[in-house]
């Protein structure tokens, strides 16, 4: 149901006459200390849809995708008894009503400061893998494989800028700074089976390339 209105939303935008349609390529990079290299990645699609100079919505879907660092549980004497291995990911659908602080019309170079408020329906699935060690037969080791998978809905927000790239058609590139809604730690929490709280929601840069048609000559 939720996947229907979605798209019902998309159609309805696009299919406003007047309208500027653009799409969108993304890259995130959110900083977390409890995920590997400090850190989770996000990459996804969009379409922007112009409804006025202002106002310009745009429903995209994502992929975010991290690991924890690796635990390793020793014995007395120093020697690897159980390695636990965490990931989690999660695919996001998302509507962001963007409003853009600029009512002119817009040359190569031109830079104009945006608003993004998100929101979110995810999918979230956090996976483990735990292995006992065989100390006698290290090939021997046993693998257990454990997956939690949750529906979430969130709210997050960005601000950002957005820079035109060219006269002759309506690509830009914007530079965000997002506060992200999408929240992989219950899953993982979940998953792992203690008592450890997790909350992936932190600060994250994002880069965005538009592109879209030529514009018209006058």
């Amino acid at each position: 149901m939720k996947k229907n209105i979605f798209y019902f939303l998309l159609i309805l935008f696009s299919a406003h006459l007047n309208a500027q349609v653009r799409g969108s390529i993304d890259l995130g990079l959110y900083r977390h200390t409890d995920f590997q290299e400090s850190g989770y990645i996000q990459g996804g699609l969009g379409l922007e849809v112009q409804v006025y100079k202002f106002l310009k919505p745009e429903f995209g879907v994502s992929y975010y995708y991290g690991r924890l660092e690796d635990y390793n549980k020793l014995d007395a004497v120093g020697n690897i008894t159980n390695i636990s291995q965490v990931k989690a990911s999660a695919l996001n659908f998302g509507f962001t009503p963007k409003i853009c602080l600029s009512c002119v019309e817009y040359s190569a170079g031109d830079v104009l400061l945006q608003i993004l408020p998100i929101y979110n329906i995810s999918k979230i699935e956090a996976q483990q893998n735990y292995t006992t060690i065989n100390q006698n037969n290290p090939s021997q080791s046993k693998t257990q494989k454990d997956i939690v998978t949750e529906w979430q809905q969130s709210v997050g927000i960005g601000i950002g800028i957005d820079i035109i790239l060219s006269d002759k058609n309506y690509d830009s590139l914007a530079v965000n700074l997002y506060f992200t809604g999408v929240n992989m730690g219950k899953a993982i929490g979940e998953v792992e089976s203690t008592e450890t709280r997790y909350d992936s929601r932190t600060l994250g840069l994002g880069l965005n390339y538009y592109f879209g048609f030529k514009k018209k000559k006058d």
